[in-house]
């Protein structure tokens, strides 16, 4: 072995250093499915369903649903149906929205609103994770329903820690924007 070798094996404070700055960054992880052909082949009609919460955090699909709805008017052209259009039209059926998970409700709400691209999906995280900091937790798995032909053109989930180095500060709207924008924009890379 030569000398440097040796002296990194006697003196592994670097490592010490590598592994402490790793506990500090976020940890995430993400799946997608695009049929990017499919949602590229006319404008899109959209509505988008309050998230189905599957935590303890009161309200946690709706803000996430907002949160995801500002995402797609931001960086797509899809003409989106505001949550109060959307609420007036259903509301003679008095539909619980906030548990509409399944394919074939979404798919009969879509069909009721008279759109052709209905967005739903899930929280399953939501929280701030107890440790020596409280570092916010999101959990968000979300997809795209074509109505004309019941088929599901995008479907993507992410899950993300956030934190931050030293002396900032992080929070579950801020990590959730981070996580629905960068789920949106996966979707339109692959998309067009």
């Amino acid at each position: 072995m030569g000398e440097l070798q040796m002296e990194k094996i006697k003196n592994p404070g670097w490592l010490l250093v590598a592994l402490f700055l790793l506990s500090f960054s976020s940890c995430s992880y993400e799946q997608e499915y695009v049929r990017g052909k499919e949602i590229r082949s006319k404008a899109r009609h959209a509505a988008v369903l309050p998230l189905v919460n599957l935590t303890s955090y009161p309200h946690a699909g709706r803000i996430v649903g907002d949160l995801l709805t500002t995402e797609l008017y931001a960086l797509t052209d899809f003409l989106l149906m505001e949550r109060t259009e959307m609420l007036e039209k259903l509301k003679k059926d008095e539909e619980d929205l906030d548990v509409v998970m399944e394919k074939a409700v979404a798919l009969r709400v879509g069909k009721q609103l008279g759109v052709d691209t209905m967005i739903f999906g899930s929280v399953t995280e939501y929280r701030y994770k107890r440790g020596l900091d409280e570092d916010p937790v999101v959990g968000i798995s979300v997809r795209m329903l074509d109505v004309n032909t019941g088929r599901i053109l995008w479907a993507g989930s992410q899950s993300e820690t956030g934190g931050c180095f030293w002396f900032c500060e992080d929070s579950l709207s801020r990590l959730t924007q981070k996580v629905c924008n960068a789920l949106v924009r996966r979707m339109i890379k692959k998309a067009y």
